[in-house]
């Protein structure tokens, strides 16, 4: 997809999803896929690729700040997420 186009979520024809674990999560800045829903890209992003929180424009929304405190919570210490 090209920067500026607009995720459709869940369900759309646009994204995908993968289970990986809340640490592989945490450490890639993944965009968690419930919250991929009418987010436009800022750069282009491609097939199969990972969608990151600094790849799109999110919203603010109460679904985002709780998630976003989530990830703050349970980061993964710096060693980890450095490898």
């Amino acid at each position: 997809m090209r920067a500026g186009e607009t995720l459709d979520g869940e369900g759309g024809y646009t994204v995908w999803g993968k289970l990986v674990s809340a640490e592989r999560s945490l450490v890639e800045g993944a965009l968690p896929i419930g919250l991929a829903h009418k987010v436009r890209l800022k750069r282009d992003v491609a097939v199969g690729e990972v969608v990151r929180w600094t790849d799109v424009d999110v919203p603010d929304s109460e679904a985002v700040r709780v998630r976003r405190e989530m990830e703050r919570r349970f980061a993964p210490p710096p060693a980890i997420a450095a490898q």
